[in-house]
């Protein structure tokens, strides 16, 4: 795990050295052991190294193999079966690193190789002989790669702070995409960002820059279609073998643990199969509504596995929001990104860099309530009593009527389409730009697109800036593209069975999970008292929300503030945006 940052020049000027250092250096928290640049033929490539696989410096970047040159960022789980491979097919290693694995791989396959990685990535690969860069994310962007073209040249960086080592670079707001974040809470949805001209090489993508002729051309590598459907009977031995391969490591590794299904059945797994007790980290708020520390800690003492307990407090949030929206790069959902780092933070002071948590559970598995929806939609035309029965179990657990549940299916589209935002000044050509999602028809394209449109890839973000801020790396087995296809094509009653949402992982995991997890109906998520706060302290809230107004003359002061008043998540993204705009010193034009 690591940072990355290159320049490409298409005019073959050669860039110094100080120049893609100044690039890394913003990107020191990324990987504190080590740096190494390359620079030739108008490219320059730099790298900072977070030693996880491999610590010996034989396995620094950039690495070298012939005429290939690479730096990468992430870790191919599968390294060590692909170089098995590799070998029987006559390419030599010098490393014991995953890192030589995606060289020899390409030099191998060329860009099929990227189909043959389980893993999490975002890849820079020069090769000399053709005369280009080729750039490739992971299936799902677990890890980032962002770029932007300045006077002829091609920046890329793990993350857009680096791009303000670049003389030129003058930071504009993406006003669609500020609306859109202020408005609604979107964010991470599209390629764009909220720096006007910053992009994402998009996930499951890989672009190729040929330098003799100065194009960027970039190319899908993977999607996820319907198949034919499973029993659910491999489930249990995926979920395992996923888990497996995200404990490799040559450093010490650790869990989050919340007290859900997902992380809960993680640690469980660890302990209960692959004999590893890792010590946990829990997010704890003793004897308030919110607080879920009491499950976390009957998997701790079911295993008699370490715990540590963090508890996020408003005074945290004052000291440490100022350092929460650099590390971030771009304004994020709220308190619960705070407290987040407040765990990694921990994670850092007891010398862990790896650690492994429960992101994508529910996107695979319809944890979210909405699935029941989607279910409903799904069977209501082919199998009306067993949908209708659904939605009556379902609302039967979550305490509210069959007529209230009606509504959410009759009104969800309807629901789902964004109001209109009469306090935002866009032009005609910026409305024209806003993000419009289309329909859902059933349980499979629900997960399709929390995991390829707006969704999970928000969730990423905040966890891969906050895990990298202290330098560590953060594994989602959930998010094993092979579990991912799997739990997607499995009949829908095997996910949601009787209002209960993950049915398939909670029958797996008997006698693994404490029952007292498995038999759990509510669903908390990851939540902080941020409301509390903002309520008791309007006053300095709304005083902080006129400070960032101040830096906003797009907006209609007078209508917005009307909304703030009543309505703390705008508050908050108003405040949020504010201090984001100061921190990177952005043109608001």
């Amino acid at each position: 795990m690591c940072g990355i940052a290159a320049i490409i020049d298409y005019s073959k000027i050669e860039p110094k050295v100080e120049d893609i250092k100044s690039m890394t250096d913003l990107l020191a928290h990324r990987g504190p052991d080590g740096e190494g640049f390359y620079i030739k033929g108008g490219v320059a490539m730099g790298h900072r190294r977070l030693a996880v696989i491999d610590t010996d410096a034989r396995s620094d970047q950039p690495m070298h193999r012939s005429h290939l040159h690479l730096v990468f960022n992430g870790m191919i789980y599968n390294y060590l079966e692909l170089k098995d491979e590799l070998v029987s097919l006559g390419q030599k290693f010098t490393t014991k690193s995953d890192t030589e694995v995606i060289l020899a791989a390409y030099d191998q396959w060329g860009l099929d190789c990227f189909s043959k990685f389980n893993g999490m990535w975002a890849i820079m690969l020069y090769d000399q002989k053709t005369n280009k860069v080729v750039l490739c994310r992971d299936r799902f962007g677990i890890k980032p790669l962002y770029y932007t073209n300045i006077l002829n040249k091609i920046y890329l960086a793990s993350e857009i702070k680096a791009f303000q080592a670049a003389k030129d670079w003058k930071p504009k707001v993406n006003h669609p995409r500020l609306l859109e974040y202020l408005a609604y809470n979107m964010t991470d949805h599209t390629e764009e960002t909220m720096f006007a001209g910053v992009y994402q090489i998009p996930k499951s993508h890989y672009a190729i820059v040929d330098l003799a002729i100065s194009t960027m051309t970039i190319t899908r590598y993977y999607d996820l279609h319907k198949s034919n459907s499973n029993d659910g009977s491999k489930f249990f031995d995926l979920i395992i073998d996923s888990i497996k391969l995200r404990t490799r490591s040559d450093v010490p590794l650790a869990a989050t643990l919340s007290g859900g299904l997902d992380s809960s059945s993680i640690v469980s797994l660890m302990a209960n199969k692959l004999n590893l007790r890792p010590d946990t980290y829990t997010l704890a708020y003793p004897g308030h509504k919110l607080d879920e520390s009491n499950y976390a800690l009957a998997v701790n003492k079911k295993y008699d596995i370490p715990s540590h307990l963090i508890t996020t407090t408003e005074e945290y949030l004052k000291a440490n929001i100022d350092s929460l929206v650099y590390h971030q790069d771009e304004p994020f959902t709220g308190v619960t990104v705070m407290a987040q780092s407040h765990i990694y933070e921990s994670v850092n002071k007891a010398g862990v860099k790896v650690i492994l948590g429960g992101q994508g559970g529910d996107e695979i598995l319809c944890g979210y309530d909405k699935f029941s929806i989607g279910y409903f939609k799904e069977n209501i035309k082919t199998k009306p009593l067993s949908a209708i029965q659904e939605l009556y179990h379902f609302q039967r657990l979550r305490s509210f009527g069959i007529v209230d549940a009606l509504q959410s299916v009759l009104f969800y589209e309807r629901n789902k389409r964004k109001r209109a935002i009469d306090w935002y000044d866009l032009t005609e050509k910026q409305n024209e730009k806003r993000f419009h999602r289309g329909k859902e028809g059933d349980i499979f394209q629900m997960s399709y697109k929390l995991l390829f449109e707006l969704g999970i890839s928000a969730l990423l973000r905040y966890e891969d800036r906050n895990s990298m801020s202290y330098s560590v790396e953060s594994r989602l087995p959930f998010l094993d593209y092979r579990l991912v296809e799997y739990c997607l094509n499995m009949p829908s009653e095997l996910k949601l069975k009787k209002g209960v949402t993950k049915s398939i992982c909670r029958t797996n995991m008997k006698g693994i999970v404490p029952t007292s997890i498995l038999n759990r109906s509510d669903k908390m998520g990851f939540v902080t008292p941020q409301n509390e706060w903002m309520n008791t302290n309007k006053v300095y809230y709304l005083k902080l929300a006129s400070d960032a107004l101040d830096k906003m003359p797009f907006v209609n002061r007078e209508k917005l503030e009307l909304i703030l008043k009543s309505d703390n998540n705008v508050l908050w993204r108003v405040i949020n945006a504010g201090l984001w705009i100061s921190k990177f010193n952005i043109s608001v034009q």
